[in-house]
């Protein structure tokens, strides 16, 4: 009886002791687990915040890359637009002085040869010219036709130049803009060829139908971009990227 008596409170002892066992095996589980799953929530957290400053980053790049590139195309633009219209403008003064239906010349006939001489002076006109006028009857009409052929060709280096300068630049300018320009380009460019058929061919009556659409069109085409590149370049509202 004794024995069993101590078999008994042996099992008691040990089932106390294991239980104690377990509630410090359990409150070192709970103390360690709860720094294991903070330690690894600290390190998604860690990760996570990492990886949405990366984002960031990148897309704070993309911003910056953006609106340097814009910065830089509106600069291009505001450079571009200036300067095509000082050359348009140009070329439109030179065309519009060719085909004009009003030409005015001095009355070489009418003046002394010292007179004409130092009137000559002036012109374009080379010197084996000028000493061929001298011997004409009528100085006045060979001054013209003479003359003629240094105004086209005058007229059409500007529009050479608006056009060479609107193909290397016109990228910078807006499709919408830049369309007004060519049409402009066009408008000049056939005024002058039909021009200069009608002088070399000695059209009479002188054929006016590009010349007519030049001059109708024209100054209308030249007012409504005249608008549009003032307002690109006075009104930020208007510029888009």
């Amino acid at each position: 009886m004794a024995n069993l008596t101590e078999i008994l409170a042996g099992i008691g002892a040990l089932i106390v002791g294991s239980g104690t066992i377990g509630a410090i095996a359990f409150g070192l589980f709970k103390v360690l687990g709860e720094k294991w799953l903070n330690a690894k929530f600290e390190e998604r957290l860690a990760e996570y915040k990492h990886a949405q400053q990366k984002e960031i980053e990148q897309l704070r790049f993309r911003i910056n890359t953006l609106m340097d590139r814009t910065t830089k195309l509106h600069q291009h633009e505001f450079d571009v637009l200036p300067e095509a219209w000082s050359r348009l403008n140009d070329a439109f003064g030179h065309t519009g002085a060719v085909v004009s239906p009003v030409q005015t010349y001095p009355d070489l006939n009418r003046m002394s040869e010292d007179h004409v001489n130092e009137y000559l002076k002036k012109t374009a006109l080379q010197e084996w010219e000028k000493a061929e006028l001298m011997t004409q009857t009528d100085r006045t009409e060979f001054f013209r036709k003479r003359i003629f052929w240094y105004r086209l060709s005058d007229a059409r280096a500007a529009c050479r130049e608006h056009h060479t300068y609107l193909k290397k630049s016109g990228i910078f300018i807006p499709a919408d803009v830049r369309d007004k320009f060519y049409e402009l380009d066009t408008l000049m460019w056939d005024a002058l060829g039909e021009q200069e058929t009608n002088e070399r061919m000695e059209q009479i009556p002188r054929m006016q139908e590009k010349i007519g659409v030049f001059r109708k069109r024209g100054p209308e085409l030249l007012k409504a971009l005249e608008q549009q590149v003032q307002t690109r370049l006075w009104n930020s509202q208007s510029i888009e990227p």
